[in-house]
């Protein structure tokens, strides 16, 4: 992801037409995730132009992105996407068909809200949305920020140990629904999986699930995401 990549590589993902194109197709899910969002209503690839307009609205994202900003690049792109489908639904005047935020985003519109100002707006909203709702799912599971304060390791090595256990439960496709289904990490198994000692899995278990939880959902926590990345980044340098 460029948000956690060198200058180097970010410059070459600009540069470079094939690089480009790998990583359009790979993040053609989180693009049409975002849209689906925007839009309310299902949209498939090859079928709606929604996507197409979404797809475009990526691409330049990559074109005017800035590193060293402070705003994850999932997060700009997100907000690039948003604007381009509210101009693309005013201009096929279709704004009354569809459920887009008037309160939030319709209001920035209206008044004409020059592209810069819209951004931060809509990126604060959204980062006061995705503490909102990681706070409701961390409550589905018992949790608080206030435990993962508590229980956050302090030392890079701990870190390091279960950030790895808590990407490999994010991401298989067996362990993951069973924390769905049950609300609780199956430790035995996650232990055989990742060859770490249980009793340190089971010190560290409330971080390991929130940060799965993360992990997990991506696409909806792009912000907060990036904060834990970028720390686990850090516990590897």
């Amino acid at each position: 992801m460029p948000e956690w990549e060198d200058i180097k590589q970010w410059q070459r993902l600009k540069e470079d037409p094939e690089v480009r194109e790998v990583f359009l197709a790979e993040y053609q899910t989180f693009i049409r995730h975002v849209a689906i969002q925007a839009c309310f209503h299902s949209l498939e690839w090859g079928r709606d132009d929604e996507l197409s307009e979404a797809l475009i609205a990526f691409n330049a994202a990559i074109d005017l992105f800035v590193m060293d900003k402070g705003v994850p690049f999932l997060a700009y792109a997100r907000v690039l996407i948003k604007r381009r489908l509210i101009d693309y639904y005013r201009k096929q005047r279709l704004r009354q068909a569809i459920s887009l935020d008037q309160e939030d985003v319709g209001r920035g519109i209206d008044i004409y809200l020059g592209l810069d100002e819209f951004r931060e707006k809509e990126q604060n909203r959204e980062r006061a949305e995705e503490i909102q709702q990681f706070s409701k799912a961390l409550a589905t599971f018992q949790l608080t920020y206030q435990n993962l304060v508590e229980v956050s390791p302090k030392h890079r090595d701990s870190r390091e140990t279960l950030l790895r256990a808590a990407r490999e439960l994010a991401f298989d496709s067996e362990l993951w629904p069973q924390v769905e289904r049950h609300g609780k990490v199956p430790m035995q198994a996650l232990a055989l999986k990742t060859q770490i000692h249980p009793k340190v899995l089971e010190r560290g278990r409330k971080y390991i699930l929130a940060v799965a939880l993360l992990m997990a959902n991506q696409h909806d926590y792009v912000y907060l995401r990036e904060y834990v990345l970028t720390r686990e980044k850090g516990a590897k340098g």
